[in-house]
């Protein structure tokens, strides 16, 4: 067949036509296939872990983004993963500057979400301490509505309980009760956490350390000389090691230091000390007052010097608070629908301080 060179010349058009189109194809295909940006937990690090965008699989400590699956770091049992990307390193997330990874959406401290790729707002594991003696613990028994449950309010186990299948130091949706399971009470930390829940942004979870314990002097819970201090620092790194990050401690004691003019240093003490081990800086600290009608409402005196002690440090009111028709030896103890109004004190007051 003979080839004109009016063909030979449409011809060579177009295989040029053709092989540009590939061309810019293939350019295509490679600039759509480059690598997702570091995942910087800490932008003072350049090394952490890459989050991987898409549904292939993770490598090299990079975080998946299905739901809520981590790739190689520990997870706790709320959910709640360490995002650092090491695989048993129980590095505390709180203290590198890491927020929690949640197990519900793939939501990363970042603020960047794994399959979706929608690029959604930072979730926060906030963890709040409970210390204390009887009124923190709880004393009127807790009622249905008290345990309502809600998937996104955490508790470290305080024991075994049998009532609620809890294992102590182990984490659990939080019902009461939340300290001594043999009393089965309502504790302030109950309806703390679920007026609290309601102005947090909704991928974030609360989680509650109660270490609070009846009957107990402030010496008890001190550094120098106590012999529960230890307890407490272990359960609060327990919780940043699960990715929490402590916003505040609430505290309600000095029933049984009712009158000792010593007592708010030794409180400041044990504020410093436990601000200082677990890093948290002036994290907001909540005190409660004693019962008005109570046999310890003078040591409301002691009580309301605490700010003038502790720094970022208030004072909760217990003003219209009566006492528990059934504390008939101790006249101490708070009644059921005061303990759930106190509660929500302690929230509002945590919420003002917060600037939530």
């Amino acid at each position: 067949m003979k080839i004109t060179a009016r063909t030979a010349g449409f011809l060579l058009s177009l295989a040029l036509t053709s092989c540009g189109t590939n061309g810019a194809g293939g350019a295509q295909q490679v600039a759509g296939s480059a690598e997702p940006p570091p995942f910087q937990n800490d932008p003072a690090n350049p090394n952490n872990p890459a989050l991987e965008n898409s549904a292939g699989t993770p490598e090299n400590g990079t975080a998946q983004g299905t739901a809520g699956t981590p790739a190689s770091g520990a997870a706790s049992e709320n959910g709640v993963v360490n995002v650092s990307g090491l695989a048993g390193t129980g590095t505390p997330a709180a203290s590198e500057g890491n927020a929690a990874m949640t197990g519900n959406t793939g939501t990363t401290a970042d603020g960047a979400q794994g399959a979706a790729g929608s690029g959604a707002t930072a979730s926060t594991f906030h963890v709040f301490l409970l210390l204390g003696q009887s009124n923190m613990a709880g004393y009127a028994k807790a009622q249905d509505a008290d345990k309502v449950k809600n998937d996104r309010i955490r508790v470290l186990g305080f024991d075994a309980c049998a009532a609620t299948g809890r294992q102590k130091d182990q984490w659990d949706v939080a019902v009461p009760p939340l300290h001594e399971c043999w009393n089965g009470a309502v504790g302030p930390g109950d309806w703390f956490s679920k007026t609290l829940i309601d102005v947090l942004p909704a991928g974030d979870t609360i989680g509650l350390v109660p270490c609070a314990i009846s009957g107990e002097r402030i010496e008890t819970f001190l550094k120098v000389g106590g012999t529960q201090y230890d307890m407490i620092v272990r359960r609060a790194r327990a919780a940043q090691q699960a990715g929490g990050v402590i916003d505040g401690i609430l505290f309600h004691q000095g029933e049984s230091n009712n009158g000792d003019p010593a007592w708010p240093g030794k409180v400041s003490t044990l504020v410093t000390d436990l601000r200082t081990d677990l890093e948290l800086g002036n994290v907001p600290f909540l005190a409660g007052e004693l019962a008005y009608d109570g046999n310890a409402k003078a040591h409301n005196v002691r009580v309301n010097e605490l700010p003038s002690l502790i720094d970022n440090g208030f004072v909760v009111s217990a003003m219209g608070l009566g006492l528990d028709p059934a504390d008939t030896q101790w006249h101490l103890h708070f009644g059921h629908d005061e303990t759930v109004n106190f509660g929500k004190r302690y929230a509002q007051k945590m919420i003002e301080v917060l600037g939530l």
